[in-house]
């Protein structure tokens, strides 16, 4: 139970970083804000199972539900400069996750990520 109340302040403090990012995600034009991409580059760098624990077709619904932009949300990491592999979720280990993302994203990842935050503030 302990365990549970620090995994959600934890997953509470990546959908904190993230929120500059709604702004961009709901369809603003042009390439991200610093203000968005720093603080995405910081979760991917150090809060990769923070990404993983995101993508679930729960929160896949969810974004869609919130009116995200799903591509631009697919495009967000490589506009930041920090694409990254999702794939290294399907690992199990937080660890595998963490050493493999770098490459691609599927559009999942920051879809869930923006819907989280959306549904957190309404």
């Amino acid at each position: 139970m302990v365990q549970e109340g620090m995994s959600q302040n934890r997953d509470s403090s990546c959908m904190n970083k993230l929120l500059p990012c709604m702004n961009y995600l709901n369809g603003a034009k042009g390439d991200p804000p610093e203000s968005c991409c720093n603080p995405l580059k910081e979760v991917i760098r150090k809060m990769p199972e923070c990404l993983c624990q995101m993508v679930s077709i729960k929160g896949s619904k969810a974004a869609e539900q919130a009116g995200i932009d799903v591509n631009v949300a697919q495009m967000l990491p490589a506009k930041c400069g920090q694409p990254v592999n999702y794939m290294g979720c399907l690992k199990g280990a937080s660890n595998s996750a963490g050493n493999s993302m770098g490459i691609t994203i599927t559009m999942p990842v920051l879809l869930a990520v923006a819907s989280l935050i959306s549904f957190q503030f309404l």
